[in-house]
């Protein structure tokens, strides 16, 4: 029995935060009914590349999911949510402040329907302060947490992560505030209004560096602090044929086996902190690993176990072998990926946008006048 088998989830929301963190509960064992808009359902739908007539995006975190188009801007349409809330244990949504409540659909009301049931409302800045009603995107909430600026280089512009982190970080929060909540049910019997924020996600997810920069007198610039390049023991470097290698050999065990290895037994003499010292070093580490191609360093070096890994591309770490060695490579067609581990593989594909209308609205007693109906009309859509 998977963990959070029976429990029954209702995802309002679209893109990818709500259901990324949906597909992780689906993993877990939850079932996850998405209700879409009427048109082309959910937005990252058509974003190519495909896999099995859908965006590979949207294929992988919303497999093994149901799927309902309904108006939820029609009475009609707000009348068969208010029966489905009566039927789930979590409602998730990711509306600005203030939508679910002009679509009927609050707190106030979920909770009058049923009293203990638990809503997530996951957005940029939270349901209340000076930004809450703001627009944004990752790039935002990272801008306005402080972590955007600790990457790159000195002198440079922060660079765009390569993946949404405060939407991910927000995607794990809203995770483990639902568990919370739902054990917090058990015990008390009592339901939950959840406000996460994108941006205080990644800025309490980086929340200890944060505070070492504002507790420093002198706080480092960009690319300066010690995980962000501001040491050689600890950053990467161009080699040869234009890849790159990762020194992670922040211990002196490890760097002294690096140093050793490529000939330089005095660079252990250099302090692991950051200063003026670094340069120098940096600049020897890069002359010397600029001379050999990445796969000719990674194996002379990883047999050695001293944090230094090759920078590996997409196609390339899901070969290695390590994620399917854990039963964590998951595949449709050519898109691979890594699965969740928080729980198992979801073999069933995306559902079509409106695939079970018709099967939901059968089970909630509607009948086939009913739903026909409301097919006319626009309020709801099949596949």
């Amino acid at each position: 029995m998977r963990p959070l088998q029976g429990i029954r989830i209702l995802d309002l929301s679209r893109l990818l935060p709500g259901p990324y963190a949906t597909w992780v509960l689906a993993s877990m064992g939850a079932e996850v009914l998405r209700v879409e808009a009427p048109g082309n359902g959910d937005y990252t739908r058509a974003m190519p590349p495909y896999v099995r007539g859908t965006s590979a995006l949207f294929h992988v975190i919303n497999r093994g999911k149901r799927s309902i188009v309904v108006d939820l801007k029609a009475e009609a349409g707000q009348a068969i949510v208010h029966k489905l809330v009566a039927e789930v244990d979590v409602v998730f949504e990711g509306f600005r402040p203030g939508v679910l409540e002009r679509l009927g659909l609050g707190f106030d009301v979920l909770k009058a329907i049923k009293p203990d049931i638990v809503l997530c409302s996951l957005t940029g800045y939270g349901q209340t302060g000076p930004l809450a009603q703001a627009a944004g995107h990752d790039l935002n909430y990272q801008a306005l947490a402080g972590t955007l600026w600790m990457a790159g280089l000195p002198g440079g512009r922060p660079p765009n992560p390569a993946f949404p982190t405060a939407d991910l970080a927000a995607s794990m929060t809203a995770i483990s505030a639902i568990l919370g909540a739902l054990f917090q049910r058990e015990r008390t019997g009592e339901g939950a209004h959840l406000d996460i924020s994108m941006t205080e996600s990644v800025g309490a997810m980086a929340a200890p560096f944060l505070g070492a920069w504002t507790a420093d007198a002198n706080p480092p610039g960009r690319g300066e602090p010690v995980l962000g390049g501001g040491i050689a023991q600890y950053r990467t470097y161009t080699c040869s044929d234009g890849k790159h290698l990762a020194v992670g050999a922040l211990e002196p065990k490890f760097f002294g086996k690096f140093a050793v290895a490529l000939g330089h037994p005095e660079w252990l003499s250099v302090p692991p902190f950051c200063g003026d010292h670094q340069a120098a070093l940096h600049s020897e580490i890069e002359a010397v690993v600029i001379t050999q191609a990445r796969d000719h360093w990674a194996a002379l070096l990883e047999p050695l176990d001293c944090c230094i890994s090759p920078v590996l591309d997409p196609g390339e770490a899901l070969d290695r072998g390590h994620f399917e060695a854990r039963g964590l490579l998951g595949q449709a067609d050519a898109a691979r990926w890594v699965e969740t581990p928080l729980g198992e593989e979801i073999t069933d594909p995306a559902p079509s946008a409106g695939e079970h209308t018709v099967e939901v609205l059968e089970e909630l007693g509607f009948s086939s006048v009913e739903i026909d109906g409301l097919l006319q009309s626009g309020t709801v859509e099949k596949a």
